[in-house]
């Protein structure tokens, strides 16, 4: 019992380090903290499991944008950082990783398909190609659900996160005086 916890822990599908597995592609616990340490300053509402749900539809939504005409570049995905960071402060420039940049190019993958005429047929290819997509999350990150939905981690009883210690009705000592 031990031994099958531990390795359910450890990562994906003996992936040591990867957040999840997409078709034998790990996504590492890195890039995801890379990308929500990045743009936690200038989005709102990013979490863990919104940045991995995002780094495992990326490469679906993108290449679907690109058959169809809508096709997303690594510059286009710079540009809208770039263009985010500048409306939240004014003169700011900012670097981004992969794993940002990806989370960019969804976005805009993403919008460009939702213009397009055909966007309820494309919607539902979307959902088609991410159900058949081999999907592994590690535990500590969420689970799937139906469609290859990524869903935050429920918490586990037997896992107890730090506790602030309880106020103290007496007064804090003073230091004891020194010897001469």
């Amino acid at each position: 019992m031990a031994l099958t916890t531990t390795a359910g822990l450890a990562g994906c599908a003996g992936q040591p380090g990867a957040a999840a597995v997409v078709d034998g592609t790990a996504i590492p616990t890195a890039d995801v903290g890379v990308a929500l340490t990045e743009l936690m300053p200038y989005f709102e509402g990013v979490t863990t499991t919104n940045v991995l749900a995002v780094l495992v539809q990326e490469p679906t939504v993108v290449e679907l944008a690109e058959e169809n005409g809508v096709g997303v570049s690594d510059q286009d995905a710079h540009d809208l950082l770039d263009q985010v960071v500048e409306q939240k402060v004014a003169g700011l420039t900012a670097t981004f990783s992969e794993p940002s940049v990806a989370v960019a190019r969804y976005s805009i993958a993403f919008t460009n398909l939702q213009g397009l005429p055909e966007a309820a047929e494309v919607g539902e290819e979307i959902e088609s190609r991410l159900q058949a997509l081999d999907v592994e999350i590690n535990p500590r990150f969420g689970s799937i659900e139906d469609g290859n939905q990524v869903v935050a981690p429920v918490p586990v009883p037997w896992l107890v996160g730090p506790q602030a210690p309880a106020p103290s009705d007496e007064a804090t000592p003073e230091p004891a005086p020194s010897a001469p």
